[in-house]
């Protein structure tokens, strides 16, 4: 018994139609009313679900975000620090709180590495 063999162009468009299926995002959410008059209620529910999912999803970043420290990074001075990599390397390792590094004009000639144990930096 002799099969049909797939070419070229069937091969790719098979895999894409595979990848897709496979990895299309699924959002379950509600739809948007169609009726005006509900738009204003179901809004302020979609509302009120994002706030309480902050302390829901990710309690660690909740609390990280309390008290973020903020790092200024500048070439020629002005800031805590003129690199970024010494800006990164000043947060502890298991770090527990938001470090923020404001980065100023110039350009960075650098290889930025931000280590596992040093979460919550941005």
């Amino acid at each position: 018994m002799e099969g049909k063999r797939i070419e070229g162009n069937e091969v790719y468009a098979l895999a894409m139609c595979v990848s897709t299926l496979l990895f299309a995002p699924i959002v379950v959410s509600q739809p948007i009313p169609t009726e005006k008059s509900q738009v204003e209620a179901w809004f302020n529910g979609i509302i009120k679900l994002v706030k309480e999912r902050g302390t829901i999803l990710n309690p660690e970043l909740v609390q990280a975000e309390k008290e973020p420290r903020i790092i200024k990074v500048m070439q020629g001075g002005g800031g805590e620090f003129d690199t970024i990599t010494k800006a990164i390397e000043s947060a502890p390792s298991g770090n527990a709180k938001c470090v923020i590094i404001s980065i100023g004009p110039g350009s960075y000639k650098e290889k930025i590495r931000i280590e596992r144990n040093k979460p919550f930096i941005t």
